[in-house]
């Protein structure tokens, strides 16, 4: 159980990290955390605090679609998630700050590879997913689509929402969007073999 919740920890923290360098990047942020960006500007909230009450607001969304009871349960994550996000950007990396275009690139790439390191940790511990990623699910088993549609429906809506908003939207967001899953799929096998040999 140990590992289990250090895997959790670990994942949730590298996740928060990489969202952050890459919206400190400035070149447009991941779909749901670009909108939060456009929301904490409208709403005179924390990014953190926008990316939770999103986060809420999906896990009542996936109950609905999946005709199953509130998994309040999986506030947790995204209560972490935007608490570290609103650390890194506010102490962590607060005196970080890129001054042209490669250095903005290489915080997304950066952010890209921790973010996708960090989710790849997170979900070896089997606890509660955070609600953007359970929205996939929800879309992919209420309306059949297969999980690459799903995922795309996923984004498509966010980024819709997020440019309402006027969010963080940008080249950013569509680097994100395009790599971000193979980088889950080079170190999920790599970090379940290692909660294997731990666990």
């Amino acid at each position: 159980m140990k590992v289990r919740f250090a895997f959790y920890c670990i994942g949730l923290i590298c996740l928060s990290l990489g969202v952050s360098l890459i919206i400190k990047g400035d070149l447009g942020a991941a779909p749901w955390d670009a909108l939060a960006v456009g929301e904490s500007y409208i709403l005179h909230l924390s990014i953190g605090t926008c990316i939770f009450l999103n986060g809420c607001i999906l896990i009542v969304i996936n109950a609905l679609l999946l005709n199953e009871r509130v998994q309040w349960l999986a506030a947790l994550s995204i209560f972490i998630i935007g608490m570290m996000v609103d650390f890194w950007i506010r102490t962590g990396l607060s005196r970080i700050e890129p001054f042209d275009f490669i250095q903005q690139l290489s915080f997304v790439m950066a952010g890209i590879l921790i973010l996708g390191t960090g989710i790849a940790i997170y979900l070896q511990a089997k606890l509660p997913s955070s609600p953007m990623d359970t929205f996939m699910m929800a879309i992919h088993r209420r309306f059949g689509l297969n999980l690459r549609n799903a995922r795309l429906l996923n984004e498509a809506i966010a980024i819709t929402l997020a440019m309402l908003v006027h969010g963080a939207v940008g080249i950013g967001t569509v680097i994100v969007a395009c790599t971000l899953g193979f980088i889950i799929h080079f170190f999920y096998p790599i970090m379940e073999h290692m909660y294997g040999k731990w666990g």
